[in-house]
């Protein structure tokens, strides 16, 4: 019976939410993270994580710096508070902290780095000595800025911002505000719950709202009486709240901070609030120009030219007319350059006093020549002295050009004259200047005039040139002194503007532009430009006065649009928004970014926290266009992945210590959150723009965006035109009933709408002709609203073409069918002080056909239009799916822990992983195949998690993964199925009825959503199971970062049940692979040396002691001739062809009895031998098979023993049926000690390779079959190494009593000791191996001197038959180095691990070969088929590609010796130095972390080739690559918990 699972009820409220960031390498935000934007709900709360990779560049002493304030302060922007990184993870350095109101805050790291430097002069330390006690440099990332959504509530309820149906009035066009309310209410009725207010401040001269005359008074023309201005405010707040309380509509306000009305009363006190000739002397040309075009346009007449102007001729002729009199006469050209004859008069009275010049200066004059020597003078002679402020303002320094001349001329007469010509040199390039800027500003006024006196469209069209309508308006206002003594400069100021393609950040009317002069500004006449500087003690009394203006908007108003805000300093705005968010925390702030880059928009949002931005759909010039801009404004893809699948279980921790459970996610970078105006109060109207009819159907588009959305009062009655916000005087007309005009009724629904569907963030849009269709749906309930709008732009068709729309197991409602049409010749002019719209009929249409039918796919509805569905038509039905479970999200997430409950990690191997080969071994079914992608990497979950890990964080809906599972539920009955079949774990029974339970109602979902909830499946089922498998590996090293649970997993992987592979013949149990996928089944998967090299990281380490176990006693149950087989088979035929793999087994015999609980016992335990004379071949299933019984102590002994008295035989079976590539002699087995000089253990010949390094030639093209290519006969260092480990051990052993046996019998018959063979080797190592930095030390050991090629390392091997091969340079020592330490020197070892990193260590793992050696050969090809005798065939598997596994010995190497050399300094010295051994050991392994985190095999290689390239013919996870790396892991973390302490107490 299957299993059934009880869905637990849903919580109340929603989780704590902890939003991470992963920083870069270098404490950075990543590039598509660069606007970070963080959900605000107030029933929901949430922290933001950040984090960083431990041996990075920023891990050393990282501290987040933020202006949130961390102690709960007031906000003050440039406070910063500092958060240390935690140190209490082995991968990940955290930071974290409550996010509890909302705004724009700003972050950056600080942290300490290596100083990059020469050695001291004398220093003779190591470098890498000398490196861990460099001084640290203090280095921060550049500030990075997230912001905090604000919590609006209205009616009690959150208002979510894509929930937002804002409506743009004009005060003065309301009436008196008395008569608000009414004229309000008909907005709520239409169903808008914000309104936006543009400015109701006292305007200027112009009448312009955006040109105030005074920002701290509200306009008097809204009251019927004069006022006191506490007394309007009172008014206003009055309306204000009962808007929001009766109407349930807030409010928003313009903000106008950019300019002031030309004639605010406070410009005559004030003159330094804008760009005057005083405090901008830079703009006098400009004025001067502006003041000549003025006086030009008033004197026309007298000039003989003609007023009006009808044609382009007519402009030329104008133009003419200005070069003549007003460019010609001015002579602008007295501002660039330099007044030859003023110069040299100066430079005369300077000669007799003029000081030598210097010499550095006089070498380079002389040396120069040309062009070179006169760049030089006008650097060295005029510098940057240059100014559009005053004529003839470029000079030259008269002493320096004096002391010039001298050098080049004999007396002063000659100097005088050369300095003519060099000046009029230095002259030229001014003068081209002015001519550039001359042409461009008569090119500048042509367009201008042509614009404003040719375009009918223009307000100057048809009028004179005269003192009203200037040739072009000026650029400056000269306001009336309060003062008569003010100086005149100190009036004339500069109007304000825009540039059209300028870059927002620069201030036009700054020094370094001369867009004033150039005409470049498009002026706004009827406003000046103010000057606030960049900080408020630049101009106190301005900030002082706008902060006023913009903390008593806040207290009214519920938010701010930000007015000309590309225009506006961001310094002035940061400020006063600061202020404004002091008075109203929840300040919502939109603006209109006209910069033409969303780079620089995303400066604006970041740092003035804006909310939204607004976007405008009458741009769009077509369906087409406008269904890509609901589009881009529209949401997520119908069915996405990102957010529903990437939250994981975790926590976070106050800065108290207490723990939050909750759900941790990734922070996804997004773009600013937008605010989608079907038409703003700056854009033409539908009618002037596309045609009446469009009003509708570009509204509904708008509505059904996921964003905030807007319009402006008189969209809905359908006005003619854009209203002048300056020369309109009518009013809003009152509404009694506004759903019965214009757009009113379809309107308010589609309000209404817009509204419910604010959590609806899964949108679809699609173009068809004339046609847009909008597919609005909730992510998780799936009901959702369709709508098809038929757009009326300019010549729309009544029969354009249309495919009826089907919805696949979806049940359609209708809600809503409209058309717009008009019903009469209509201008919309009124003469009765009015506003008054187009007339038209707003038509109910019939409801669309709802057809049901079924196809191949399945049943479907077919929306079909109603009957006269043209331009100007929409529709709108909701759907929800027919056959769904509305909570299939919360059924889902449930559970998975409970399926996995009774799963053993064999259980979970096969859920899991399981290669294409061990699959096919065991039910005879293989990996998935998804078409576009290949074989899946597993049969099991990690297999689809490879793909679903990149998948889901890019919502990639169109990977050919999605695109299967659209096509049928194959992949759905495969999860399943599988488990089902491997019935040698009947446990699996329970998950596969959990994701059938689950599948059953995934398959009632229409196909396009299938990946959605594939992937949410998915996702559930293998975090509950890696929980679960990291749960049964009790390891310390288990659990303490994503890294080692990395890590940890790989045992899982490579540790599990194939039948042709178990430990024992009869015995099917689990066993581990060498490798995937090459060495996954049969014989060639479960190798001595690899296990014993990985046990224990991988099952020791992980707290697998019971599987450790198991593979020891396999494996030495097999003992034969004194040897641990290389490869087992299961016991049957093992291969005993491997020196090394013994010795690997005795060192795991060893971890595990000091690992393990069961200690010393384990040598007691008793083991069946297969061979049970241990010489003597015996079938496995024989009666002399397993007949005799032996200790783990004896066995032990055994191979010592053996080994004393010297091991020979020939392999069994030797031939070609054993190894078809071996020549005859390699089947001869020999290993020896050599009791009389050094006790090494030797062996092996030129013709077998009994190490790891066990390539053996193949290729008869090249002649190498047969020949190995790393024979490594003699003593090997590894080995050496391993058999010191084992002696001391055993000396130890027998010394306390542990071991009864003492020593061993040489093959002479002399007797010696465990202790007596120990001293030998200890004794002997050095001279041995050890190859001197100097040679002229060679003679105090044992070195060829003539075989030598590279200093300072010890040999690979001694004693080998090819002598030269002893030298070579490879990372054996490591080993040798990490579990014998006492055999090396020191300084020696040291200076070796030095070379060893700058030599041999590769990007993931560790070249096998130096580099100088005539043999490296680093790009392994197995395939290669030339007659290269050094690469065919891959005979170059170990002469230079890089193996992972030697790295984690290289590790614990440099752990060891530099913790004992820093140990042996003063303590203060020693914490600074092992913080910087434990930062650079985990700098070693970033690569690493960053490719098991990214391999589609979730481990780390076999090998790479060059450089860590990928290599094709390598094992995609190896069980030592992981193995080794966290046995180094394992033993850091012993130097992470000092690290940590030493850290904490010098915080403290």
């Amino acid at each position: 019976m299957a299993t059934r699972y009880s869905t637990p009820d849903q919580p109340d409220s929603p989780p704590f939410m902890v939003w991470n960031l992963d920083l870069n390498e270098d404490g950075t935000t990543p590039h598509d993270k660069s606007f970070i934007r963080i959900p605000s709900s107030p029933n929901q709360s949430c922290a933001i994580r950040f984090r960083i990779l431990i041996g990075s560049t920023a891990s050393i002493d990282a501290a987040l710096h933020t202006n949130y304030p961390l102690d709960g302060s007031a906000y003050e922007r440039t406070k910063f508070h500092t958060q240390r990184f935690n140190f209490n993870q082995q991968t990940e350095l955290i930071c974290e902290f409550r996010i509890q109101r909302p705004g724009p805050y700003q972050y950056y790291v600080t942290y300490k780095s290596i100083e990059d430097c020469d050695a001291a002069e004398g220093e003779t330390r190591n470098p890498m000595v000398e490196r861990i006690y460099r001084p640290f440099s203090s280095k921060r990332t550049p500030t990075a800025y997230f912001l905090v959504d604000p919590q609006l509530m209205l009616g009690g309820q959150p208002l979510p911002l894509d929930g937002i149906v804002l409506q743009s009035v004009s005060p003065k066009w309301l009436g008196l505000m008395k008569d608000w309310p009414a004229q309000l209410a008909s907005s709520g009725k239409m169903g808008y719950n914000m309104v936006h207010f543009i400015p109701m401040q006292q305007r200027g001269g112009s009448d312009s709202p955006y040109a105030l005359y005074s920002q701290l008074d509200i306009s008097d023309d809204l009251f019927e009486a004069s006022l006191e201005r506490s007394a309007k405010e009172t008014k206003l707040r009055e309306v204000l709240l009962e808007m929001r309380h009766k109407h349930k509509m807030l409010a928003v306000t313009d903000m106008v901070w950019n300019h002031t009305a030309y004639n605010s009363d406070w410009l005559r006190d004030h003159p330094e609030a804008g760009f005057n000739l005083e405090n901008s002397p830079h703009l006098r040309s400009a004025y001067e120009l502006d003041a000549a075009l003025a006086q030009f346009s008033r004197y026309l007449s007298d000039l003989g030219l003609d007023r009006m102007v009808h044609s382009v001729e007519d402009v030329d002729k104008l133009m003419d007319g200005m070069t003549k009199h007003v460019i010609q006469p001015l002579r602008l050209w007295e501002f660039y350059v330099i007044d030859v004859e003023s110069a040299l008069a100066s430079v005369g009275d300077a000669w007799d006093v003029a000081e030598q010049l210097e010499t550095g200066d006089r070498v380079e004059l002389e040396r120069l020549s040309g062009d070179q020597r006169t760049e030089w003078l006008r650097t060295y002679l005029i510098g940057e002295r240059t100014t559009l402020g005053t004529r003839f303002g470029r000079t030259v320094d008269a002493a320096r050009t004096a002391a010039v001349l001298r050098v080049l001329a004999d007396n002063k007469d000659k100097a005088l004259e050369q300095l003519r010509s060099l000046l009029d040199l230095l002259n030229l390039p001014y003068y081209r200047e002015y001519d550039a800027d001359v042409a461009t500003i008569q090119k500048n006024v042509s367009e201008r005039v042509k614009y404003e006196r040719l375009d009918s469209g223009s307000w100057k069209y048809g009028k004179p040139i005269d003192d009203e309508f200037k040739i072009v308006d000026p650029l400056f206002t000269t306001v009336e002194a309060r003062d008569e003594n003010t100086p005149s400069d100190r009036l004339h100021l500069a109007n304000n503007g825009w540039i059209w393609g300028g870059n927002p950040l620069d201030n036009f009317a700054g020094p370094q532009s001369k867009a004033y002069l150039l005409r470049e500004v498009i002026v706004w006449g009827d406003c000046v430009k103010l000057n606030y500087g960049s900080r408020p003690e630049d101009n106190p009394w301005l900030w002082e006065h706008m902060r006023q203006y913009t903390e008593t908007m806040a207290r009214m108003f519920t938010g701010f649009r930000i007015d000309n805000c590309h225009s506006t300093p961001v310094e002035l705005a940061e400020y006063l928004l600061d202020k404004a968010r002091l008075v109203n925390p929840n300040l919502y702030v939109i603006a209109e970014l006209f910069t033409g880059s969303e780079d620089t928009d995303r400066v604006f949002v970041q740092r003035l926290g804006i909310n939204s931005l607004i976007r405008e759909a009458m741009q769009a010039w077509d369906a087409h266009e406008m269904s890509r801009l609901a589009h881009r404004h529209g949401g997520r893809p119908i069915g996405s992945l990102a957010l529903d699948c990437l939250g994981e279980p975790g926590f976070f921790t106050d800065k108290n210590g207490t723990r939050v459970n909750g759900v941790v996610a990734p922070l996804s970078g997004s773009l600013p959150h937008a605010m989608f105006f079907d038409c703003t109060h700056d854009n033409e109207a539908p009618a002037q723009k596309r045609t009446m009819q469009d009003a509708l159907p570009n509204t509904a588009i708008v509505t059904m965006t996921a964003c905030a959305t807007g319009s402006t009062r008189g969209y809905n009655e359908l006005y003619p035109r854009l209203l002048n916000v300056v020369h309109e005087k009518r009013h809003y007309a009152l509404l009694d009933d506004p759903l019965h005009v214009g757009l009113g009724a379809a309107k308010a629904k589609l309000n209404q709408l817009h509204r419910e569907m604010a959590s609806f963030q899964e949108v679809h849009v699609h173009h068809e002709s004339e046609y847009v269709t909008i597919h609005r749906v909730h992510p998780e309930t799936r009901q959702g609203v369709l709508l098809i709008a038929h757009c009326a732009f300019g010549g729309a068709s009544e029969q354009a073409p249309f495919e009826n729309p089907r919805l696949y197991g979806t049940a359609v409602t209708p809600e809503l069918a409209y058309r717009l049409r008009p019903v009469a010749e209509n201008t919309g002019k009124s003469e009765d002080g009015i506003l008054h719209g187009l007339p038209a009929e707003l038509e109910e249409l019939d409801a669309p056909g709802i057809i049901q039918a079924a196809d191949e796919r399945g049943t479907y509805t077919e929306l079909r239009l109603p009957h006269g569905f043209g331009p100007g038509s929409v529709l709108a039905v909701r759907t929800r799916l027919t056959d769904f479970r509305p909570d299939l999200d919360w059924k889902i997430r449930t559970c998975a822990d409970e399926a996995a409950s009774n799963l053993d990690l064999g259980a979970l191997n096969v859920a899991l992983f399981r290669c294409d080969a061990e699959e096919r071994d065991t039910t005879g079914d293989g990996a998935y195949t998804v078409p576009g992608v290949g074989a899946l990497a597993y049969c099991g979950l990690q297999g689809w998690h490879a793909h679903l890990q990149h998948i889901i964080p890019q919502n990639d809906l169109g990977h050919p993964l999605c695109g299967h599972l659209r096509q049928g539920c194959w992949a759905l009955d495969y999860v399943s199925a599988r488990l089902r079949k491997h019935t040698e774990y009947p446990q699996l029974v329970a998950l596969a009825d959990w994701f059938d339970e689950r599948w059953a109602l995934v398959k009632r979902v229409p196909n396009f959503l299938v990946p959605r909830y594939f992937a949410l499946t998915m996702h559930t089922a293998y975090q509950a199971l890696v929980r679960r498998a990291l749960r049964l590996m009790p390891g310390a090293i288990v659990g303490r970062s994503r890294f080692t649970n990395q890590l940890a997993l790989t045992s899982v992987q490579l540790v599990g049940h194939v039948r042709s592979a178990g430990l024992w013949p009869q015995n099917t149990g689990c066993s581990m692979s060498a490798g995937l996928p090459h060495f996954s089944t049969h014989h060639m998967r479960c190798w001595g040396r690899d296990v014993f090299i990985a046990l224990e990281g991988l099952l020791l380490a992980t707290g697998r002691f019971a599987e450790a176990r198991d593979h020891i006693l396999s494996f030495c149950s097999t003992l034969k001739h004194g040897l641990i087989p290389n490869l087992l088979d299961s016991g049957r035929l093992p291969r005993y062809n491997a020196r090394d793999a013994t010795w690997f087994w005795l060192q795991a015999v060893q971890s595990y009895c000091k690992m393990s609980d069961e200690g010393l016992d384990f040598l007691d335990v008793q083991v069946e031998r297969r061979f049970p004379d241990g010489e003597t071949f015996v079938e496995w299933n024989s009666d002399d098979a397993y007949s005799k019984s032996s200790s783990i102590g004896e066995l032990v002994q055994e191979i010592m023993q053996r080994h004393a008295q010297g091991i020979e035989f020939r392999e069994w079976n030797a031939g070609v049926n054993l190894d078809s590539q071996m020549r005859d002699e390699g089947f001869n087995i020999k290993v020896q000690v050599d009791f009389e000089r050094t006790g090494f253990v030797s062996g092996g010949s030129r013709w077998n390779c009994g190490t790891w390094m066990d390539k053996m030639g193949s290729s008869d093209k090249a002649g190498i079959r047969g020949v190995p290519a790393t024979p490594r006969d003699g003593a090997d260092i590894e080995i050496v190494g391993l058999q010191k480990s084992t002696l001391r051990w055993l000396a130890e052993l027998n010394r306390d009593n542990g071991f009864p046996y003492s020593g061993v019998t040489a093959a002479d018959g002399g007797r010696i000791t465990y202790v007596q063979w120990d001293q030998l080797v200890q004794d002997s190592f050095e001279k041995h191996f050890w190859v001197p930095e100097d040679a002229a030390d060679d003679a105090e050991y044992n070195v060829n001197p003539g075989l030598v090629s590279r200093r300072g390392i010890y040999r690979d091997t001694f004693g080998s038959s090819t002598e030269w091969a002893d030298y070579q340079f490879r990372p054996n020592i490591a080993v040798a180095m990490a579990v014998a330490p006492e055999l090396f020197d020191m300084d020696h070892a040291i200076s070796c691990l030095h070379t060893m990193g700058t030599v041999l260590v590769a990007p993931l793992g560790m070249r096998t070969l130096d580099p100088r050696d005539m043999r490296y050969r680093p790009n392994y090809d197995n395939s290669n088929d030339s007659s290269d005798p050094l690469v065919a065939h891959g005979i170059n598997y170990h002469q230079g590609p890089e193996w992972l596994w030697p790295i984690g010995y290289y590790l614990r190497a440099r752990l060891t010796f530099l913790h004992k050399l820093v140990l042996a300094n003063s303590p203060e010295a020693s914490t600074k130095a092992l913080r910087t051994v434990y930062h650079e050991l985990h700098a070693n392994m970033v690569n690493l972390k960053h490719h098991i985190s990214t391999s589609s095999f979730a481990g780390l290689p076999e090998l790479t080739n060059q450089n860590g390239s990928y290599c094709r013919d390598s094992c995609e996870t190896q069980a030592w690559s992981g193995g080794c790396l966290l046995m180094a892991l394992h033993e850091m973390s012993k130097l992470e918990a000092t690290v940590h302490d030493a850290l904490v107490q010098s915080a403290d």
